[in-house]
C-alpha cells in the first residue's frame, strides 16, 4: 500500500510534507527511461557470457536479462541503494553455457544493489559482482 501511494505521489509531480504544504518531488535518477548493456563484470562471471541488459522504463521499474529470460519488476531508488521488489520472468528453457544465467540475476539482485553513474555508464554492484554498462543509443 504504501508503494501505491508512493507511486501516485511520484506521478502526481508532489510530495506530501505536512498538512496544507507541498513541495517539488525529487528528481527522478537519470538512468529512467535508458537502457543499458554490460560491458565487464569483476567477480561472479555472468554464464554463458551475458551481456547483462538493463532498462529502466519508469522511476519504479526494471528489467533484466542476462542472456537467457527476461525479468521485470518493481523498483525503489534509496539514495544509492537500489531496491528491488519479486521479479516476474517469462520461462524459457536456455541450455548450454546460459542455462545458468537466470540464477545469476536471482543471487545478483536478492539483496539491494549499490549503484552510480558516470557520464554514459551504470555500475551496479551486488553480492558477489560489480556490473560496468554502457548506455544503449535510443
Amino acid at each position: 500500500m504504501a508503494l501505491l501511494l508512493s507511486a501516485v505521489i511520484v506521478a502526481l509531480g508532489t510530495t506530501i510534507v505536512g498538512a496544507g504544504s507541498a513541495s517539488a518531488a525529487p528528481p527522478a535518477p537519470g538512468f529512467v527511461g535508458k537502457t543499458y548493456t554490460s560491458t565487464a563484470v569483476t567477480g561472479e562471471q555472468i554464464p554463458g557470457g551475458g551481456p547483462l541488459e538493463v532498462s529502466f522504463p519508469a522511476a519504479n521499474r526494471i528489467a533484466l536479462s542476462a542472456g537467457c529470460n527476461r525479468h521485470i519488476g518493481d523498483l525503489r531508488v534509496d539514495n544509492s541503494l537500489l531496491r528491488l521488489g519479486s521479479l516476474a520472468s517469462t520461462m524459457m528453457a536456455c541450455p548450454g553455457p546460459r542455462a545458468g544465467a537466470d540464477t545469476w540475476v536471482t543471487e545478483f539482485t536478492k539483496e539491494p544493489l549499490t549503484w552510480y553513474s558516470v557520464g554514459h555508464a551504470l555500475v551496479l554492484v551486488g553480492p558477489a559482482a560489480q556490473v560496468l554498462l554502457t548506455e544503449k543509443a535510443s
